[in-house]
């Protein structure tokens, strides 16, 4: 970490800033002062109301846990071996300090201004059974001595959460009002003097937190969770909370009451009960016809543009689309709706900083046949992110990316693609792309990729997954020039350096298919193997 002198003059000049006491009792130190310490750390129990505990309402340390020793110059690390509910922690921080503020986990990422810690309750959490996602599980504490025991103090609420045996929850939402329209995670900042919390930056606030399963797995596990969340004296439209059934159904409950939610205190739900939720079976449709209403001119209206699908927008820089979710109930209206009438489902956009997030609760959110050019001309888009995103029988997504020319990752998911028969020049003009995946979905029912990589020279992943073919086209021309320069000027960076060349992974069969060295049907794509650094999948 880049290390900084604080001088005695530069210290007084932002004493009021950053709330240093007394200017002329703060000596310089330097990070050369630094020294071994061994500090004992314990973790403040839960509110004595809280009608539910973690660990018999303590909290324990795991053994090789970090926390961030802040010593006015430094972010140090400091570990512990054995963990417990009282832990020592080893590490090296300056020794002349004023003060030291200490944040745990040391991968929260928080950063310290004087006595003030500000930090993120992160709105994706990962399903930890019987306690909560480790990086949300944020405590912060302020001594002025690292030989003395120090108590860290919780920086948000929690909430109580048990799936039965027999439920299937592949995700689980928890929104601030039964619309999802109140913060509940965000940006926030801890005084580590007067143990308070407050929200950093409104606009940034998310309204829902989402539960995910732990990496590996497709489902959370039956059992009890606590998700952190905003502390917050009333949230006066109650919550909302919802999961992910297995047939990929946003499954709702809506409570009855507001609720208060302390600071370390913890707000139990009653077990999850199927029949008081209400399935999603609804079908959603994006909109592509006409202009302003198209959706590529709907979101760059939305966005602050002119709300024409030629022009160029240069405000939303990712896209993220969601189905079978919660989403900022702020903006379910009309002019944020972007779906067509063949739907019985409202699709909704919406800008957050400069993501747009296109967003339903329908299980799907289905492509029209005619979708070509459905994201053209975003002057400043970086990444389209896409899930459980299908399309009508013989869709067309020719031209898809055309004119995103600042474009650099596109990720499909989980999409179904099995009924596109057109991806034609799909990425054309899109010179910066770097990393393309299309997951598991099938092109059984492509006959149109000619030209789809074309000009995509700077690719450093191309991972067109286990059921990608091309061999199957009837017309075997249509694949010509499907990787003509994809990777070019990637490959010529890599040099000799074989390991830096762009990844390729597809199937043997079809890798083989599209190379003119290998005799394939479809020779004349203009794969040139030099550039990519091939990995075959099944």
């Amino acid at each position: 970490m880049k290390k900084n002198m604080i001088l005695g003059s530069i210290a007084c000049a932002l004493a009021s800033m950053l709330s240093l006491a007394s200017c002329a009792k703060v000596e310089p130190y330097e990070a050369s002062s630094k020294k071994k310490f061994t500090i004992s750390v314990g973790k403040e129990a839960f509110g004595a109301d809280a009608k539910a505990s973690i660990e018999s309402n303590k909290l324990v340390f795991n053994p090789e846990d970090q926390i961030t020793v802040w010593d006015g110059v430094d972010y140090n690390v400091f570990r512990t071996a054995n963990g417990g509910e009282t832990a020592s922690f080893e590490g090296e921080a300056a020794a002349g300090a004023e003060s030291y503020i200490i944040v745990s986990p040391a991968s929260a990422g928080a950063t310290v201004s004087g006595n003030t810690v500000t930090y993120e309750i992160p709105e994706i959490q990962v399903a930890t059974p019987g306690s909560v996602d480790p990086k949300a599980l944020i405590s912060v504490g302020r001594t002025t001595s690292l030989t003395e025991g120090v108590v860290l103090y919780n920086a948000a609420g929690y909430v109580k959460v048990t799936i039965p045996e027999g439920m299937t929850v592949k995700e689980l939402h928890l929104g601030g009002g039964k619309g999802a329209t109140i913060g509940i995670c965000g940006k926030f900042t801890f005084n580590a003097t007067t143990n308070t919390v407050r929200v950093a930056n409104v606009a940034a606030m998310r309204t829902f937190i989402t539960l995910v399963p732990q990496e590996g797995k497709s489902v959370i596990d039956p059992g009890t969770y606590y998700i952190a969340v905003r502390p917050k004296p009333a949230y006066d439209n109650g919550l909302v909370l919802a999961y992910v059934n297995e047939n990929n159904q946003l499954c709702k409950w809506k409570t009855a009451t507001s609720y208060h939610i302390e600071r370390g205190h913890i707000l139990p739900f009653p077990v999850l009960d199927a029949s008081k939720f209400t399935p999603n079976t609804k079908t959603a449709v994006l909109r592509t016809s006409g202009d302003e209403v198209q959706f590529t001119g709907r979101v760059k209206k939305i966005a602050g543009g002119s709300g024409t699908a030629s022009e160029v927008n240069s405000t939303i820089e990712h896209v993220v689309f969601k189905a079978h979710s919660l989403f900022d109930g702020t903006f379910n209206n009309t002019n944020n709706a972007v779906s067509s009438s063949k739907g019985t489902e409202t699709i909704f956009a919406y800008l957050k900083e400069s993501t747009l997030y296109v967003c339903t609760e329908a299980p799907a959110i289905t492509l029209q046949i005619a979708s070509n050019y459905l994201l053209r001309n975003f002057a400043n888009l970086k990444s389209v992110t896409f899930n459980d995103v299908v399309t009508e029988s013989g869709a067309t997504l020719e031209r898809m990316f055309s004119g995103c020319s600042n474009l650099e990752l596109v990720d499909f998911g989980n999409c179904d693609f099995s009924k596109v028969a057109n991806m034609q020049f799909m990425f054309d003009n899109c010179p910066k792309l770097q990393v393309a995946r299309f997951g598991t979905t099938a092109t059984t029912s492509l006959q149109y990729c000619k030209a789809m990589f074309m000009g995509c020279t700077w690719m450093t992943e191309l991972n067109l997954g286990p059921n990608f073919t091309i061999s199957h086209l009837a017309d075997k021309t249509q694949c010509n020039n499907m990787f003509y320069q994809t990777a070019a000027d990637s490959n010529a960076a890599a040099g000799t350096d074989v390991s830096k060349k762009c990844k390729l992974y597809m199937r043997q069969a079809e890798y083989d298919a599209a190379r003119l060295d290998k005799g394939g049907v479809c020779a004349n794509s203009a794969l040139n193997a030099a550039r990519f650094y091939f990995t075959p999948v099944e």
